[in-house]
Formats: structure tokens, C-alpha cells, sequence
């Protein structure tokens, strides 16, 4: 079945959306507080992890060629002072020949210090490390480093040089050794914190998750059972199941992960963006020179995929729809031999749900691989430009091995969005139906000020001047005027469409009519409690719909105030208890698609066992007994009979036979009321009642002379 209803347009933008979404998580905000907190100490570890590289190269593994200034041990204390009260960073670093080398984070010219204080640095020419006094600038390319004797040429100039020996290399680099043992167990103890947080985190946003997917689904049900009858006729079934299903569960993953890491990538972003810029200003521009590229193609497949996404639910609405209706009428489909036909349709309707998935698919495909192209692109500039800059001596190789650490981890949230973006757009699309349904109201309300009916309710029924239609003006009752006094059995009967039915879902407001007003003991039914009215009113309909579960479970139908006792004893109050008796395991034999499967005439009586267990005031048989055997029948009218002494009852009559004992027979046609009066009186006027009786009885005959045919014919 196409469903035009689910081409309606959806105006809800994502910040509504959004603001909906997170009115759900509102009761659970310590719990989401908690994960949000946890991620800022995740996003933490996570950016100290290349930083703590970034110095591992640059202070300890690369260390060694760093700038350093020398005095003489006598002068040590001195300098430290010096470099103290300047706020110069150093580290004492070796001791060489009566000289104390201090290594320093930046080259300083030693004029500006001590007296005796003398730049140095250590440089490696062809594998051999050599000292330098008198230059300090850093490392920078070996072309510039020239061996002359014992002198090295850097940058046109010569400075005395000593070859150190791998005892000495070993005394400037003991500083560097105790120093990557501290990083190592710094860099462990991140990890580990942060999968320990991580685990917290991941275990606190999943319980969240489905706390809230609960209560959205909980929410759906309670707003859908308090959604009128007309609801459920303009809403294909099929189509709702979606929502509290497919729909719902596409929200899971929004909640469990999405909002929560989304916090997480901003400030994953946020972060590298200021480190990096700490690090160089122009290696980050250089860097994030696509990010334009990116925003451009992010926005476009948002609203492509957005659109592919509310086709895909549509698609499976209408499929679901399809298999509800068709599955359930499977008889109907087999007697009339539309297998084929209906196997047709549902091919179509598969196909086109399979194009609608491959289109999603292809989009994603695209969408996911220009990301990763664009962190390609911006890694490939990064390393270019970086490395001619770390081969110059103007950046040094941690920086840039930072950088490409820094890149990467940059483009995974955006990796992420990419691998996401197709159910963040599947949960939003979701969110949008799941929305559109708890925003439509019910249009039969309790009312705002109610009435209540006290403990000693007499069951008194009047209609007055009661017009109702189910669309527009189109009147299926019209003028009704009639009263039901406390205790008696009236019958309606009437042509199919002259709106008997129609009666009975008035009284219980199922409808409300449009014209007029119902009152039962003289309150109107629309000023009390929907729960309170239809609690007094129970109803035996002609097709009785039963439950998965025992027959217990089907009769009290979760009112644990009803005993197993009490559903016996009103069985055999009513001669029925010998057929449940008769059942595999009596009373508690499964019912339903997954159990025992009742005739129709046998569920009709185990409605009529539900409706008197409840002990309703009033009574209503919506031809209750129209698909009951004749010996059945009469056992249900014995029975009647003697429940209708203390109760109102109105019989909805197809077997006229039903009615003839009623207090008061109402004769309808097309809505209006053409005749009351009881069996006697109505035959006894000969009009529109005594038609019927004589209509009946012809069509009654009919069906007799045939059945004797048939059994003639056989013994012929």
C-alpha cells in the first residue's frame, strides 16, 4: 500500500531536532555529564601522546646537537645564576676537561653571560661526533658542517673541534637515557589511563543510550494508546511498528555514541588546532589549506544523504505495511489466488527499497574516500613543505613528526563523521518520523475539569439529539433522541449502514460526536475520565481479537486483581468452562500465532468471558453471537438473560432472534431512528421492523431449502 502520508513534508530543522532529541536525555544529564568529563581527560591523553614524542625526539633522542654554553667548573654556580635570573631554561648536562656544558632550549649568545662563559655545540660529520666551542646555533644540515684538521667549518667560519669518544658521547647523553625512561613510563601511564576512561566512558554512554531508547519507545506506546480509533484507520499499522522499531533503534546510536563523541571530535579539533599553532603558525595554515575543500563537500552529502535517508524509511514503511496487510490476510489473498499479484507488488516494492539502500551505499562510498583524500592531500603538503624546512635547520624533525601525528589524528574525527554521516542521517531522518508521530495529538481528551461517578453507578444511557459523522457532513447518525433506563435491554437493529455500529463506539468514545450529547447517569460522558468511563461500559464485539498468551492472560488481559479463580467461576456461570476445559492445557493453553488457534465462533466466546469478568455497569453485544453455533447460542441467551437483570444492556442484533426478549427494540435507518417499541408492539405495526423480521426469516428459509439441496443431491 503506498501511504501518501509519509510524502509529508517535515519542516523540523536540525537545531529543532536537535533541541527534541535532547529533551529525551534531559533526565539522564549527571550520566552524560560524567561521559562529557571523561572525554575532556580522553581527549587530554589523547593529544599528549604525540607531544610526548615531539620531546622524546627533540630534547632526548635528538638532544645531544641541541645549543649548549661551557664555563669553567669554577664559574659553574655563576652562570647558573646568570641564566636564573635572565629566565634562560637549561640542563646541566655533562662535564668534559675541567668544563661544565649546560644544554639550553635556545641558542644565546655567552656575551651575555659570564665572562668565561663560550658557546658550544656537538655536531656529527660522516658518523663521528665532533664538539665545537664558539658556535651554538643548533642543528642544521651536515652540508654545511666541513672537517679541517681539528677545526669545523660551519657556515664559512672556522671553530675549534674535539672528536668525542663513545665514553663521551655516553656522558652528554646520560641526561637523554634517564629522560626517555620517564617519558616511556609517562607515555604508558596516558595509555593506560586513558582505555581505562575510555571503558567508563563507553560502558556509562551505552547504559544512557538505552535508558533513553527505552523511554522513547515507552513514550511512542503510551502516546499511540491514547490516539483516537480514526487514528489508527488514516495509519497503516505497518507503518507505526516502523516507528517504535526501525526508527527508534536508528536513535540508539545517536545517543550512545554520537552527541557525546561529537563533543569529543570538538574538542579533539579545538586542541590540535592550538597545539599546532603553538608549534608554527605556518605549518598549520599549510596544513589545514583544504579544510574549505572539506566543509564544501561535507555540506553537500549532508543534504544528499539527508534526502536518501528519508526515502529509505518511506520506502520501508510502505514495505512494512505491505507484509502487515498481506501476511494477515493471507486467507483472503490465497481464496481470491492474487499470490502471484501480491508477489508482484511486494517485488516491486523490495526493488525499489534495494535501490533506494544502493543509492545511500554509492553516496557513502564517495562521501567517506574524499575525506581520507583530503587528509592525503593535506599530509603530502605537511611533509613537503616541513621537511625542506627541517633539512634547512628552521624547525626541528619532532615538530614535524608531531605535525603528521597531530594531521592524522585531525582528520580521524572527520574520518569518523564521514563513517558516521550516514547514521547520524539515518537517526535524524528517524527522528523526524519518530517526531512527526508524538507531535500529532489525540483527538478524543480527558477533560480538564472531570466528574467522577460515584460507587453506586445505575447505568441510565440517554442520547439527545445526537448527530455524528466520520467525515466532514457526511451524517452516518442524524437526530438521534433516545434514553436506556438502569437495567434494561434494548436492541438496535437496522440494514447494514444504518449505523448501529456507530452507536456503540459513541457511547464508549471511541468517536465524539459532532452534534448533541450522551450522558450516562446524566453525565456527560465527554466531562469524565476516558480510564473511568470505559471501565463501567464493556463490549462483546463480533470479531474478538485474541492475545499471544494463556487463556488467563487473554481474559484478565494484565488486571492482576483478577484470580485464575474468579475467570473459572465466571466461565461456568456462563456454561463455558467446559470448552476451555476441552483445550491441550485447559486454562493455560497458549493462544495466538504462537499457540492454539480459536475459531472464530470460539473466540467470541472468549470475549464474552472477558467483558463479564470485568463486570461492566453497561453491557454492549456488537452481534456477538452471529458466528456462535444455534446450541451455543441459546446456552449465551440463558446466560444473558440473567446478567441483564443487573446491568444495562444493548444488543447490536443480527440474529433478530437475539433481540425478541429486549425491554425495547430501536430501528434505524440510514441514522435515523424510524421505530422503537418492543418484539410485540413493532411486529404489530407491520413497518420497517416487521420487514426485517419477515426478510429475516425468507433468507433464513433460503438457506435451509439449500443446505437440504445439497444434502439431496449427495445421496443421489
Amino acid at each position: 500500500m503506498n501511504n501518501k502520508r509519509d510524502k509529508k513534508n517535515v519542516n523540523l530543522s536540525d537545531t529543532q531536532l536537535l533541541s527534541k532529541i535532547l529533551a529525551f536525555a534531559k533526565p539522564y544529564w549527571k550520566r552524560i555529564l560524567i561521559s562529557i568529563l571523561l572525554t575532556g581527560f580522553i581527549v587530554i591523553a589523547s593529544l599528549a601522546q604525540p607531544y610526548i614524542i615531539k620531546i622524546a625526539i627533540d630534547t632526548y633522542i635528538n638532544g645531544i646537537y641541541s645549543p649548549m654554553v661551557v664555563v669553567e667548573e669554577s664559574n659553574a654556580n655563576k652562570l647558573k645564576e646568570e641564566m636564573n635570573q635572565q629566565k634562560i631554561p637549561y640542563e646541566e648536562t655533562a662535564s668534559n676537561q675541567e668544563k661544565i656544558y649546560f644544554r639550553i632550549k635556545e641558542p644565546i649568545s655567552a656575551t651575555e653571560l659570564v665572562e668565561s662563559a663560550q658557546e658550544a655545540a656537538i655536531v656529527s660529520i660522516e658518523n663521528t661526533h665532533f664538539l665545537v666551542h664558539g658556535w651554538n646555533k643548533g642543528l642544521s644540515s651536515t652540508e654545511n658542517y666541513q672537517l679541517e684538521k681539528n677545526e669545523v667549518r660551519i657556515d664559512g667560519e672556522l671553530y675549534p673541534a674535539i672528536r668525542l669518544s663513545s665514553n663521551e658521547i655516553d656522558q652528554f647523553r646520560n641526561n637523554d637515557y634517564k629522560g626517555l625512561i620517564l617519558l616511556g613510563i609517562l607515555y604508558f601511564v596516558v595509555i593506560t589511563s586513558s582505555s581505562g576512561l575510555m571503558y567508563f566512558q563507553q560502558n556509562t554512554l551505552q547504559f544512557t543510550g538505552q535508558s533513553i531508547i527505552f523511554d522513547i519507545r515507552q513514550t511512542i506506546f503510551k502516546h499511540l494508546s491514547k490516539m483516537s480509533i480514526a487514528y489508527y484507520g488514516k495509519h497503516s499499522i505497518g507503518r507505526l511498528v516502523t516507528r517504535i522499531t526501525h526508527d527508534v533503534e536508528a536513535l540508539n546510536q545517536l545517543y550512545s555514541q554520537v552527541i557525546v563523541n561529537l563533543i569529543k571530535e570538538m574538542l579533539i579539533l579545538i586542541g590540535i588546532i592550538l597545539i599546532m599553532l603553538h608549534m608554527s603558525l605556518k605549518l598549520t595554515l599549510i596544513s589545514l589549506i583544504v579544510i574549505p575543500a572539506v566543509a564544501v563537500t561535507t555540506f553537500y552529502f549532508k543534504t544528499v544523504m539527508r534526502k536518501a535517508q528519508r526515502y529509505i524509511r518511506l520506502i520501508l514503511s510502505r514495505l512494512n505495511s505491505f507484509l502487515a496487510e498481506n501476511l494477515s490476510g493471507m486467507n483472503i489473498i490465497q481464496l481470491f489466488a492474487r499470490e502471484e499479484k501480491q508477489l508482484e507488488r511486494f517485488n516491486e516494492l523490495n526493488d525499489e527499497h534495494y535501490r533506494a539502500g544502493m543509492r545511500q551505499t554509492v553516496l557513502n562510498s564517495i562521501f567517506n574516500p574524499s575525506i581520507g583524500f583530503f587528509g592525503n592531500i593535506s599530509l603530502a603538503l605537511l611533509v613537503w613543505y616541513g621537511g625542506r624546512n627541517v633539512l634547512d635547520g628552521a624547525i626541528t624533525f619532532g615538530i614535524v613528526y608531531a605535525f603528521t601525528h597531530y594531521l592524522r589524528q585531525f582528520f580521524e574525527p572527520l574520518r569518523a563523521l564521514a563513517d558516521q554521516f550516514n547514521q547520524i542521517q539515518a537517526a535524524l531522518a528517524s527522528a523526524e518520523r519518530i517526531f512527526e508521530t508524538l507531535d500529532s495529538k489525540p483527538t478524543i481528551l480527558n477533560p480538564i475539569h472531570p466528574k467522577h461517578y460515584g460507587e453506586n453507578i445505575r447505568g441510565e444511557i440517554e442520547f439527545q439529539h445526537v448527530s455524528f459523522a466520520y467525515k466532514n457532513e457526511e451524517w452516518v447518525l442524524n437526530d438521534l433522541n433516545f434514553s436506556i433506563k438502569p437495567g434494561e435491554t434494548v436492541g438496535i437493529v437496522g440494514e447494514t449502514g444504518a449505523g448501529k455500529s456507530s452507536i456503540i463506539q459513541l457511547v464508549n468514545r471511541f468517536y465524539d460526536i459532532q452534534k448533541g450529547s450522551i450522558t450516562l447517569d446524566g453525565i456527560n460522558i465527554k466531562d469524565v475520565p476516558l480510564s473511568e468511563l470505559r471501565k463501567h461500559i464493556g463490549i462483546i464485539q463480533q470479531d474478538g481479537f485474541v492475545f499471544s498468551g494463556t487463556v488467563f492472560d487473554n481474559i484478565r488481559l494484565n488486571n492482576r486483581h483478577i484470580t485464575n479463580e474468579e475467570i473459572i467461576k465466571a466461565a461456568q456461570s456462563v456454561n463455558i468452562d467446559a470448552f476451555f476445559r476441552s483445550l491441550p492445557q485447559q486454562y493455560e493453553t497458549m493462544l495466538g500465532e504462537q499457540g492454539t488457534v480459536l475459531s472464530t465462533g470460539q473466540n467470541q466466546l472468549l470475549s464474552f468471558l472477558r467483558a463479564i469478568i470485568a463486570d461492566p455497569v453497561v453491557l454492549i453485544l456488537d452481534e456477538a453471537t452471529a458466528n456462535i453455533d444455534t446450541e451455543t447460542e441459546a446456552v449465551v441467551q440463558q446466560t444473558l438473560k440473567r446478567i441483564s437483570r443487573q446491568r444495562t444492556t444493548i444488543i447490536i442484533a443480527h440474529r433478530l432472534s437475539t433481540i425478541q426478549d429486549a425491554d425495547k427494540i430501536i430501528v434505524l435507518n440510514k441514522g435515523k431512528i424510524v421505530e422503537m417499541g418492543n418484539h410485540r408492539e413493532l411486529l404489530k405495526n407491520k413497518q420497517a421492523y416487521y420487514q426485517l423480521c419477515k426478510s429475516h426469516n425468507k433468507s433464513k428459509s433460503s438457506r435451509i431449502r439449500h443446505k437440504i439441496d445439497l444434502v439431496s443431491k449427495t445421496y443421489d
